[in-house]
């Protein structure tokens, strides 16, 4: 026990001065690239935005700040010997490890958790902050959109001239409804507004927050014209002064002009419900089905790196020191981080599918990683 606690305490010790260290140059190199535009900024954007950037740190740093605190504290205990002394004892390599293993474990899932808690909101914030340049051509924020047509389903097709996401409101707006393929009914609005329907009690309020599905509403058409198209091929036309339609449509706000644009910015709800959009509208999902995969295989690589690296220390050897060690593992983590991009840009691209994409390198490296195991714990 008391050995157990003195492994942990110095591995927690090193994970936590590498995460820190970690950040704080990140954080360095980044406003060092981009000072001049905060020279030009308000002090609180800049407060903002690396508060907001924190979590995103964490996320990125966390599975090499997990192998570098493996490899340097008991690799450090097996060149003095500890980690022999234990085994020599009678502990198994395995049950030595065991709790560093565990740590690995809680930390993969608590990175899932912060990756649907916290930082879609963080996310969302530092990218709306826009602070940069080359940021703002990396990542356009979609504010408004002019003359495009979006398809709800078969049923119900739009045309914009021009659509404010901030405000929610569409102007020469064209809106046609089909029945069995036939054109139904057409809307002409000089104005298209949308408006929530307010929750009827607090019960509805939780329902809604626990939904994947965005807040109900209507349109409202405004000073246009409604014409009907029968089947014995008349039409008549109806000014309209304020109209709702509440019914007729599927199409909500978000479906047209995203708030949160990115992945990075949602959790798996939100992307579920942004895929159910594009799929609605017949547009391609392979990008947001390969990030939905990918939000539930990342985490894995904490507990992936943490066994390569225990595989390679944790065990004394004349024949390569701790150094040589370091080298191979850092050169293997980073082909996995290469391998993990190369699929999911594959499955963005449709050569692979989602899944495979999200999960291949997981697999790949996760062999590597028992394997490796299996050979250092038999030696």
């Amino acid at each position: 026990m008391k050995f157990t606690r003195y492994m942990m305490w110095n591995f927690l010790k090193m994970f936590l001065l590498v995460l820190l260290g970690a950040i704080l140059m990140f954080a360095v190199i980044d406003f060092v690239g981009n000072i001049k535009t905060w020279l030009a900024r308000d002090t609180k954007d800049a407060i903002d935005y690396y508060v907001s950037y924190i979590p995103y740190m964490v996320y990125l740093i966390t599975p090499v700040a997990l192998f570098i605190a493996v490899l340097a504290s008991i690799g450090n205990m097996a060149r003095h010997l500890e980690t022999s002394a234990m085994q020599s004892s009678g502990q198994s390599p395995l049950k030595t490890l065991f709790p560093i293993f565990v740590f690995g474990v809680l930390v993969s899932i608590g990175s899932y958790e912060m990756s649907e808690l916290w930082l879609p909101d963080a996310n969302h914030k530092r990218l709306e902050t826009m602070e940069t340049n080359a940021q703002k051509k990396k990542n356009p924020r979609i504010k408004e959109k002019r003359d495009f047509t979006f398809i709800d389903s078969e049923r119900a097709s739009w045309f914009f001239r021009h659509y404010s996401g901030v405000n929610r409101l569409g102007r020469d707006v064209v809106l046609l409804l089909r029945e069995d393929g036939r054109l139904r009914e057409r809307y002409d609005a000089r104005i298209v507004r949308w408006e929530e329907i307010p929750p009827k009690d607090s019960l509805d309020s939780i329902a809604r927050l626990e939904s994947i599905e965005p807040p109900p509403g209507c349109w409202l058409f405004e000073r246009g014209n409604r014409r009907e198209f029968n089947k014995d091929g008349s039409v008549k036309v109806y000014p309209i002064k304020r109209e709702k339609i509440c019914d007729k449509v599927n199409t909500h706000p978000n479906d047209l002009i995203n708030e949160r644009q990115t992945a990075d910015e949602m959790d798996s709800k939100m992307v579920m419900a942004r895929i159910s959009v594009l799929k609605r509208s017949g547009e391609d999902t392979h990008a947001m089905e390969t990030a939905l995969q990918f939000k539930r295989s990342a985490h894995w690589m904490n507990l992936i790196v943490l066994l390569i690296g225990a595989a390679l220390c944790h065990r004394y050897s004349r024949s390569g020191g701790l150094s040589q060690k370091f080298g191979v593992g850092l050169l293997i983590v980073f082909s996995y981080y290469i391998f993990e991009r190369i699929g999911l840009k594959m499955g963005e691209n449709g050569a692979l599918t989602p899944f495979w994409a999200a999960w291949i390198s997981h697999f790949v490296y996760g062999g590597v990683a028992v394997v490796m195991l299996y050979r250092s714990f038999r030696l």
